[in-house]
């Protein structure tokens, strides 16, 4: 099967719809891992391999704020209908809960101005809501960096120290940080106009702004770390028999809540893709998706026992490069259709 992936891939890597891509398909306890193209395209072309380490962008979001949001779910030092006011007394609305955050149903304006988040106080100062809370849902950062602070507040740690200390180092995720030391291992992102070409540090300008530490985005990894995260949710929560976190927050990440004005349905941190045109008519009722701007994407479908992560780098050199955009459902369905074809899911 994965031949037949990486040579579908590599077609994609010659129409360019990204210089190149790494990827993991986890299911029926086997693990395939791949990686096609190029790392870089510039200053000097660089082959791309398995060990690149990703600016992961958004899917910090679910690898790091929403495991530690589940975590603080467990100890109950936190409940979903709390108020954001509780833990941030600066916040300026009193209607925002929790879990209008994580479902991206908290009716807060995107923040356009990237020097209106040069601190947590600016940030909070600039806050405006667009809807009623609940009422509807539209994904935007500003709801991860809240959940980020929130964290932060009750822990009384830097959101980085606190992914370390209880989702990395217990997942055995090695190669996986906030501001990565081994910065030539890394995949360059965009050439920009006022940093260059950004490699080794977090592309997103609201994290860049919070020195590459946030809650929606600035973690940097690997195909094989987040194989790790992939298959603790396959597993219920387990990952090499040691329990992360229990089955009933991880059916709160499958479980739609709200929906928002194109119809998308989400969970607490995911999209359910039955929603989404990229998986819905593809995958079963017990899937979940998530994508990340560098051209990421993470689909777990439990019915099937099959998880997917690609890594690719589509807006290197550019962001202008849309190509992925129009492709990522054609790539489920011919994973899905290998799948199949292979046996491997049914």
């Amino acid at each position: 099967m994965d031949v037949e992936f990486n040579k579908y891939l590599n077609k994609l890597v010659k129409e360019g719809v990204f210089p190149g891509c790494s990827y993991c398909i986890i299911t029926n306890d086997k693990i395939i891992k791949g990686s096609v193209g190029y790392k870089a395209l510039i200053p000097n072309k660089e082959k791309n391999d398995i060990n690149a380490l990703h600016d992961i962008a958004s899917l910090t979001k679910l690898l790091v704020t929403n495991l530690l949001i589940a975590l603080l779910l467990r100890d109950k030092l936190i409940d979903l209908n709390d108020y954001v006011i509780k833990y941030l007394p600066n916040f300026k609305y009193d209607n925002v809960k929790i879990i209008h955050l994580l479902t991206h149903s908290s009716g807060i304006k995107p923040l356009f101005d990237k020097f209106n988040i040069k601190s947590k106080d600016e940030f909070l100062t600039n806050i405006e809501l667009e809807f009623t809370p609940g009422t509807s849902a539209h994904y935007i950062d500003n709801n991860f960096i809240l959940l980020g602070f929130i964290v932060e507040k009750i822990y009384n740690k830097p959101i980085d120290i606190l992914a370390n200390e209880l989702i990395f180092k217990p997942l055995e995720m090695r190669d996986t940080s906030y501001n990565p030391t081994d910065t030539e291992r890394c995949v360059p992102t965009e050439d920009t106009k006022d940093r260059g070409l950004v490699k080794g540090f977090v592309h997103d300008e609201k994290a860049y702004f919070l020195n590459g530490v946030a809650g929606h985005a600035g973690v940097f990894s690997t195909i094989d770390d987040l194989s790790h995260f992939l298959e603790m949710i396959l597993h219920d929560g387990y990952y090499k028999g040691k329990q992360i976190i229990d089955k009933t927050y991880i059916d709160l990440w499958f479980t739609p809540l709200f929906i928002s004005e194109d119809s998308i349905r989400r969970t607490v941190g995911w999209i359910y893709a039955k929603s989404s045109v990229l998986a819905q008519d593809i995958c079963s009722d017990d899937t979940i998706i998530h994508t990340g701007f560098p051209g990421h994407e993470i689909l777990i479908d439990r019915a099937n026992d099959f998880a997917f992560v690609m890594l690719s780098n589509r807006i290197h050199p550019t962001r202008d490069n849309k190509l992925l955009l129009e492709k990522r459902k054609d790539i489920n369905k011919k994973l899905y259709s290998l799948l199949k074809k292979y046996e491997m899911i049914y």
